[in-house]
């Protein structure tokens, strides 16, 4: 009955490419918090160490192998809304953007696991400390009161940039925005091996 209804894109795709992002809150941290921190605890990042390797190229290898295992899972999840297609037609526009919306949250959210893993030497303290600050970013614009102007806390919102892409909104503050994470999050991670390289 609705002048413009919305299609199936929008009514069953993008809502379940947001639930696959709610549940990344819980596996990335625990994907990666052995990545370093566990090494740590075991003494094999020693070894790492030793090898005519750089700070740069561990972090690379690492951040690497986490992508890996969850582009599994992306591919998994881009595929199901491909059933559809028997029954209904979908928004190809829509539907990439909203892969390219997980695609983006995940590598974000899984250089901050590397980030916290590379902190600490216990993995449980890595994994508490990555789900605390990227629930933090995903609930963060909550502070923003009922009925005031958009202020800052909006735009610190993984949940807010992650939406706008799904939705088929490219902005490059968007993309600049999990960029910005990325870069940050693999910058103090070769900083942090780099700062057990040199000695005391």
């Amino acid at each position: 009955a609705m002048p413009e209804p919305p299609g199936v894109t929008e009514v069953v795709v993008t809502p379940s490419l947001g639930v696959a992002a709610m549940l990344m809150l819980f596996f990335i941290p625990v994907t990666t918090m052995s990545s370093l921190s566990g090494e740590r605890r075991n003494g094999t990042l020693m070894l790492l160490y030793s090898s005519p390797v750089t700070s740069w190229q561990i972090v690379a290898g690492k951040y690497a192998g986490i992508l890996t295992v969850l582009a599994v899972l992306w591919i998994i999840v881009a595929l199901m809304p491909l059933t559809l297609m028997w029954g209904a037609a979908l928004d190809v526009g829509v539907y990439f953007s909203g892969l390219l919306a997980l695609f983006l949250l995940m590598a974000a959210y899984a250089a901050v696991g590397l980030m916290f893993s590379a902190m600490f030497t216990q993995p449980a303290v890595a994994a508490i400390m990555s789900f605390g600050v990227l629930s933090g970013l995903w609930l963060i614009d909550w502070a923003t009161p009922l009925g005031q102007d958009a202020s800052f806390f909006p735009y610190l919102s993984s949940l807010n940039h992650f939406q706008r892409i799904a939705r088929g909104l490219l902005n490059t503050s968007d993309l600049a925005y999990f960029g910005i994470i990325i870069a940050l999050s693999i910058y103090l991670t070769a900083w942090r091996l780099d700062g057990d390289r040199k000695p005391l």
